[in-house]
């Protein structure tokens, strides 16, 4: 028989509101799962004692530092108290599918060599105009995931959801770095790892309700392989999008949603045009987009 894998759950928070009590009760909610231990990494914004109350009841073991760090340096404190088969990073400001964790394990189960997993994020119903107009962006790029390479490119590694192989994740290298998701990437490519986009799993997530929030989210992203190609060299060919992809994954959109995409025309433009410079975005120490915290409507 095989073994039935073991996971642990990890985020890291430097917000200390209550709405992260939205995204424990959804990762709790998981079906098909055996009780796993829960990790929240927290710093910046000390936890009250109302949220630690709730959190315990959810058997989550919260660890606060009194010194602020960036998202990889609390990731790091995960993997160390990490005994499981696999070990999982999300964010304080997403929900979670109820199949997602038993999604994930049966894929590693099924394919001993995976090493890394990451799976498709969609916006929830929108709450403001602006909101339904850039939640274009985020259907292109899902759609473009999709269709490029079967979903075994950097487009697909998100933040919102990365699960490793323990034994595999504690060989990382993990630097201070602010675009983590693309770094982890490439970096389980290096150590010779195999990479799947579980497609039947979803995580739930919203988008900025305002441009400057956005700004910061899309030039972060732009300057992004500046950042990793210190680790990994020349990586043009990795980040270069197939033509043919993502006009596909544009026009389809299109078709959905006209109006809302030749908006997303002008937001885009707008990006690329005034985007921040890298040194203001790539500092691993966040700025927190507060209109993104509460997720649910």
């Amino acid at each position: 028989m095989k073994k039935k894998l073991s996971l642990t759950v990890g985020i890291t928070t430097c917000y200390g509101d209550k709405s992260i009590l939205e995204t424990v009760e959804s990762i709790r909610a998981s079906k098909g799962v055996d009780e796993f231990p829960f990790i929240i990494i927290a710093d910046r914004v000390p936890i009250n004692e109302e949220i630690k109350k709730s959190l315990r009841k959810y058997n989550v073991r919260l660890v606060e530092n009194k010194k602020e760090s960036g998202q990889v340096e609390k990731q790091k404190q995960i993997r160390e108290l990490s005994k499981t088969d696999i070990t999982i990073f999300t964010q304080d400001d997403v929900l979670f599918d109820k199949n997602i964790l038993s999604s994930v394990l049966k894929r590693f189960a099924k394919n001993p060599k995976t090493t890394m997993i990451s799976i498709p994020y969609l916006p929830v119903k929108a709450t403001s105009f602006f909101e339904e107009v850039i939640n274009v962006g985020t259907n292109i790029v899902n759609k473009t995931v999709g269709y490029w390479n079967n979903g075994d490119n950097y487009l697909s590694c998100i933040g919102r959801f990365m699960a490793f192989r323990t034994e595999t994740l504690k060989k990382f290298r993990m630097p201070k770095i602010a675009v983590s998701d693309n770094y982890y990437y490439f970096e389980n490519k290096k150590m010779g790892g195999e990479y799947e986009y579980a497609q039947e799993a979803t995580v739930y997530f919203k988008n900025p309700q305002n441009m400057k929030e956005h700004l910061r989210k899309s030039s972060r992203f732009q300057h992004s392989q500046k950042e990793v190609i210190r680790y990994f060299g020349d990586l043009s060919k990795e980040y270069t999008i197939p033509k043919s992809v993502l006009a596909r994954a544009a026009i389809q959109e299109f078709l959905e949603n006209p109006i809302n995409t030749f908006l997303y025309i002008f937001v885009f433009a707008y990006t690329r045009i005034l985007k921040m410079k890298p040194k203001a975005v790539l500092n691993p120490i966040w700025e927190v987009d507060l209109s993104t915290k509460k997720v649910s409507n």
